[in-house]
């Protein structure tokens, strides 16, 4: 009897990863039962690792320097030859393969394990000046993370309720989708914008507050004496989360 599959796994460093494989060839008390974790990694392809080996009645862990951060997970005498990975880091990644003998039949399975770095929180930024009919770009990224990394902007608050969409003069950027414009402001361009970073393994995200000020200016003007006092509209902003 020989099994074979091969699956694709993808965690975060300093996670744990159990990588799985089971066999049915527990055969009473005595099984004359080998089994071997192998690791193929994607820098040295020619090269084949040994991780941990059960044979002769007797658990090998050839690496020392490992000892401790790789075990069986599971009852591997009963079926469950499962590898549990400690603490992963990115040189953890590679093509494992579990391999299961007993007399003549033979059981394969391979994992494909991609450690990868969550991006790690961005930074909000705004350029250009906050006045009515005026453009101002607004910008984030992330300083550490796995590629492909992925940028999205939305406004979250506006007016005490959840907006979602950017407002329609709102430009993406479409080759860096980090950077948002927001053209011709005006007082329905308040609210609270947020950038999310993401890639196959988490999310972080920032937010940029636009906020509406309202200030009062006597007019010294002859042609206006029954009103003086006027309103001036002021576009301002309050950063969060940034550097």
């Amino acid at each position: 009897l020989s099994l074979f599959s091969v699956t694709e796994m993808k965690r975060v460093v300093g996670d744990n990863a159990t990588l799985p494989c089971h066999h049915q060839f527990w055969v009473g008390d005595d099984p004359t039962l080998d089994i071997e974790w192998l690791l193929l990694k994607p820098t040295n392809r020619q090269r084949v690792v040994s991780i941990i080996t059960y044979f002769a009645g007797r658990v090998f862990d050839p690496n020392e320097a490992e000892r401790g951060r790789v075990a069986f997970a599971g009852e591997y005498l009963k079926g469950d030859a499962s590898l549990l990975i400690s603490d992963l880091s990115l040189t953890d990644s590679g093509e494992y393969s579990c391999k299961v003998k007993n007399g003549a039949q033979y059981h394969w399975s391979t994992i494909s394990l991609i450690v990868l770095v969550k991006p790690s929180k961005p930074r909000c930024w705004m350029e250009g000046k906050l006045l009515e009919g005026g453009d101002v770009k607004m910008s984030c990224k992330s300083a550490d993370g796995s590629d492909p990394i992925h940028y999205k902007w939305e406004r979250v608050l506006d007016k005490g309720k959840y907006v979602g969409k950017l407002p329609p003069l709102a430009l993406i950027d479409l080759k860096n989708p980090e950077i948002v414009t927001l053209r011709n402001l005006t007082k329905d361009s308040a609210g609270v914008y947020k950038c999310t970073a993401s890639n196959d393994v988490g999310e972080e995200s920032c937010t940029v507050e636009v906020k509406m000020h309202w200030t009062q200016y006597k007019v010294k003007s002859a042609d206006i004496p029954k009103h003086p006092l006027v309103t001036k509209t002021v576009l301002s902003c309050k950063m969060f989360n940034t550097c």
